[in-house]
C-alpha cells in the first residue's frame, strides 16, 4: 500500500490527513501539540494513524509537513544568538528599521513597544570594502576586518552570522569570500548571506530577511534533523519528505534547511493552498479564507481562484522580503486569553493558553478564560466532543474561569462570555475587512470559506458583520491545512535583480540572466528527482511604474521551451495586469524591470477529492441550549452529526453541526445544505416568520 500523509503543527493541536493512493480513502485526526518539542506531537499523530488504521510506517511513501517552528522562535524570542556583519559605516541601518513607525491599533496604544532587534547592536560588526551599484568593486574587501569580526563573535557565543553588504545582489564576491573566512575562523557557525537568501534590490528588506534567516536557522535545522531521525528510526523510509514554504509550494527537507526563512508562514500557506483547491471543486471562484485555530486567525483573498503573493511580509514586527502568499494574521484563536487590561477594560488576546495548559475547559491546568471557554458556556461547543470525544472536557471549569474575570468587571459568566466573543469577532472582522481593502475587493462578491478548528464556530457572525451572503465550510475544516499539504506542488523561486527602464533593457541580457537562474533550477530539480515530464519552469519579470514601491510579476511567453523576451508584449501585459489588480493603469508611463524571477513547479502525488461516505441514520443527535443574539437569549438548538448529513439535504437554523475536528454554528432562520462534494453551505438570508 502507498499512503500520502500531511501533518500541520499548530499552537494548540497537530493535525494529520492521510490518503490512500489506491482506494482514495481519507483518514484525519488531531492530537495536542507539544510546544517544547513539536516533533513529539508529529510522532504521536503518525503513531495514532498506524494504531487505528490499516497503515504501517513503511506504507508512508510521501510526507508533507507544515511547521510553526520558525514562526514560534520569533514570536517567543527563542531563536539563535546571532551576529551581523555589514559594510563599514552602516551598522545603524538594522536598528533604524527603515524608519518604521506604529500603524493601526498600535498608534493609539499607550503601552506600545517597538519590536525587538533579533541581533543586538553589541553583536554587529563592520568590514571595510565596497561593491558599487553596477557590480564593480569600488574598494577591496578587508579580510582582516572579517577575521577579527568572526573571532569577536565566536567569543560572544553566537551560533550564526548574517552577512549583508551593499549591492551584493549585483556581485556576491565579497559576501562569498566573507563566508569562506568565517568558515576558516569559526567552522561551527552557520552563515547566512544576503546574496543567497534574497538577492534583490532594496537593502533593508534584504538585510532584515537575512537576519531572520540567521536567527531561526539553527533552531529549524535542529528540528528538521530531530524529526527526520525519529521518522527514520520508526520505519518511515521515504525520500519524499517535504516542508511547506511560505510561497505555498513544497521543498524537500534537506533543501528547506538551507533557507529556513522560507518556512515562516508554512502552516497558514497550506490553508490557502487548500482553499484554492476548494474553490476549484466547489465552483466558488471568489473566496475570502478564514482559518481560525487555537492561537491565531489567518485570512487571505482568492479572487477568480488566484492566490495573491507579496514580497513585503512581517512576522511579529520583523520585516520579511521572501516571496510568500499574502496572508493577514492576527492573534485571535480559540485559546486567546481574556483578561482585564491596564485601562480596566476587557481584553482578548493575543496571548494564548496554547496547548499547555490550554483553555480551562480542557481540564489540563488552565485557569484563565479563553475564547473556547466562552464558546462552551454559550452552548456552541460541547466538552464531550473535544477531539471527537477523545479528550475529556469540563464545562464547570470554563464557568469558573469566566466568573474569575467577570467578577472583576461586575459581569456574570454569560455576559462575560458574550463580551469575549464580541471582542474577538470584532478583531477578526477588522482583519478580514483589511484583507479585502488591500485587494480593492467588495465583500458582497465573495463567499467566506471557514476552516480551522474554531473558524466555523465564528464564521456566520463574521459574514453578517461584513455583509457576505454565504459561508462555505469544507468537509474537514479542522484538518484543512493538513489537506492543503496533499494538494500542492514542489515549488522553487529564484530571484535576481535587474533594474532597467523598458526602453533601455537589453533582451539578450535578460535571456542571459534567465539562463543563469535556469541552471540553478535544474540542479535543484535533479535533487528533487524531477525531469521535463514532471516539472515546469515559468519565467517572469517583476515590473513597476517609475517611483512605485511595489512590483507585479508578469509571466514571459515560454511556450517554445525558452523565454521569448518581447518587451512590447510584456509592457502591454503589465498595463492590463495593473488595471485588473488595482483598477487603474498608466499606459503613458514607461515601466521598468526590477527583478528576474524564475519559478520551478514539480508535479507530485496529490490527494483525490472523493465524494463523502455518509453513515446514514438520524442526523440529529440531541438538543442543547445555545445563546443567539437574534433570539434574545438561550434557545433549544438541534445538534447535527455532520457524518450523517447527506449531499443535497437542506435544513434551517438554529443549529450546531458537530464533527470530530470542529463545529459549525448556524443562526436562527438561516438555511444550510450539503453540496454534492460534501461542503456545508450556509445561506445567511433569514427567512421571514
Amino acid at each position: 500500500m502507498s499512503w500520502l500523509v500531511g501533518i500541520d503543527t499548530g499552537g494548540t493541536f497537530t493535525d494529520l490527513a492521510a490518503a490512500d493512493t489506491v482506494t482514495g480513502a481519507i483518514y484525519t485526526l488531531k492530537v495536542p501539540s507539544v510546544p517544547e518539542n513539536p516533533a513529539l506531537a508529529v510522532m504521536a499523530a503518525v503513531s495514532q494513524l498506524v494504531e487505528e488504521y490499516p497503515v504501517t510506517w513503511s506504507d508512508i511513501h510521501f510526507l508533507a509537513h507544515g511547521t510553526t517552528v520558525a514562526t514560534n522562535a520569533i514570536l517567543e524570542g527563542k531563536g539563535a544568538r546571532s551576529g551581523l556583519l555589514v559594510n563599514h559605516g552602516l551598522r545603524a541601518i538594522y536598528p533604524m528599521r527603515a524608519g518604521n513607525h506604529p500603524v493601526g491599533p498600535d498608534l493609539i496604544d499607550p503601552y506600545y513597544t517597538k519590536p525587538p532587534e533579533l541581533t543586538r547592536p553589541a553583536f554587529t560588526r563592520e568590514a571595510r570594502g565596497r561593491i558599487g551599484f553596477d557590480g564593480s568593486e569600488v574598494e577591496p574587501l578587508d579580510e582582516d576586518d572579517v577575521r577579527r569580526a568572526a573571532g569577536d563573535l565566536k567569543r560572544l557565543g553566537v551560533e550564526s552570522i548574517a552577512v549583508c553588504y551593499l549591492f551584493s545582489f549585483a556581485n556576491s564576491r565579497h559576501e562569498e569570500r566573507t563566508r569562506e573566512i568565517i568558515n576558516e575562523t569559526f567552522p561551527e557557525c552557520r552563515v547566512s548571506l544576503s546574496s543567497d537568501v534574497l538577492p534583490v534590490i532594496r537593502e533593508y528588506p534584504r538585510l532584515s530577511t537575512t537576519v531572520l534567516d540567521a536567527y531561526v536557522g539553527p533552531v529549524v535545522s535542529r528540528y528538521f534533523e530531530d524529526l527526520s531521525g525519529r521518522l527514520t528510526q520508526a520505519g518511515v523510509n521515504t525520500q519524499r519528505f517535504y516542508i511547506m514554504q511560505s510561497s505555498g509550494g513544497l521543498k524537500r527537507v534537506a533543501l528547506a534547511v538551507r533557507y529556513p526563512n522560507e518556512t515562516l508562514l508554512s502552516g497558514p500557506a497550506a490553508g490557502v493552498v487548500f482553499s484554492q483547491k476548494l474553490s476549484e471543486q466547489s465552483g466558488c471562484r471568489n473566496l475570502l479564507t478564514f482559518d481560525m485555530g487555537g492561537t491565531s486567525a489567518d485570512m487571505s483573498v482568492l479572487a477568480e481562484g488566484a492566490v495573491d503573493e507579496t514580497r513585503e511580509g512581517s512576522i511579529a514586527g520583523q520585516d520579511l522580503g521572501t516571496p510568500m502568499i499574502q496572508i493577514r494574521t492576527i492573534g485571535s484563536g480559540g485559546g486567546s486569553l481574556a483578561y482585564v487590561g491596564k485601562d480596566g477594560l476587557l481584553k482578548v488576546g493575543p496571548e494564548s493558553a496554547g496547548a499547555v495548559p490550554g483553555p480551562a475547559c480542557y481540564g489540563r491546568g488552565g485557569t484563565e478564560p479563553t475564547v473556547t471557554d466562552a464558546n462552551v458556556r454559550l452552548g456552541y461547543l460541547s466538552v464531550d466532543n473535544f477531539l471527537g470525544g477523545r479528550m475529556a472536557g469540563n464545562a464547570e471549569l470554563a464557568q469558573k474561569a469566566l466568573r474569575k474575570v467577570g467578577d472583576a468587571l461586575g459581569l456574570d459568566d454569560v455576559a462575560l462570555a458574550r463580551g469575549i466573543l464580541k471582542i474577538v469577532d470584532t478583531q477578526m472582522a477588522v482583519g478580514l475587512r483589511m484583507a479585502l481593502m488591500e485587494r480593492g475587493a467588495d465583500p458582497r462578491d465573495f463567499v467566506l470559506a471557514a476552516f480551522g478548528g474554531s473558524g466555523p464556530v465564528h464564521a456566520v457572525r463574521l459574514a453578517q458583520e461584513l455583509g457576505i451572503g454565504r459561508v462555505l465550510v469544507p468537509r474537514f475544516p479542522g484538518i484543512a491545512c493538513s489537506m492543503g499539504l496533499l494538494n500542492t506542488v514542489v515549488k522553487y523561486v529564484y530571484l535576481q535583480s535587474f533594474l532597467a527602464r523598458f526602453h533601455q533593457a537589453d533582451p539578450v541580457a535578460i535571456e542571459r540572466g534567465f539562463a543563469e537562474l535556469r541552471d540553478r533550477a535544474l540542479k535543484d530539480r535533479e535533487i528533487e528527482g524531477l525531469d521535463d515530464t514532471t516539472s515546469e519552469i515559468i519565467y517572469q519579470l517583476d515590473v513597476r511604474y517609475p517611483r512605485q514601491g511595489y512590483e507585479l510579476s508578469v509571466t514571459v511567453d515560454h511556450s517554445a521551451g525558452k523565454p521569448v523576451i518581447s518587451l512590447d508584449a510584456i509592457r502591454e501585459q503589465f498595463h492590463r495586469q495593473h488595471h485588473s489588480y488595482y483598477g487603474i493603469s498608466a499606459p503613458e508611463e514607461e515601466p521598468e524591470v526590477v527583478n528576474l524571477r524564475l519559478v520551478l513547479h514539480g508535479r507530485i502525488p496529490q490527494m483525490k477529492w472523493s465524494p463523502p461516505q455518509v453513515e446514514g441514520g438520524n442526523a440529529i443527535k440531541g438538543h442543547r441550549q445555545c445563546w443567539f443574539e437574534s433570539a434574545g437569549g438561550f434557545v433549544s438548538t438541534p445538534i447535527y452529526d455532520r457524518a450523517r448529513l447527506t449531499p443535497g439535504s437542506e435544513m434551517e437554523g438554529p443549529a450546531i453541526v458537530e464533527q470530530t475536528d470542529s463545529a459549525t454554528v448556524i443562526e436562527p432562520g438561516m438555511t444550510f445544505a450539503i453540496d454534492p462534494v460534501g461542503n456545508l453551505v450556509i445561506d445567511l438570508s433569514v427567512k421571514e416568520g
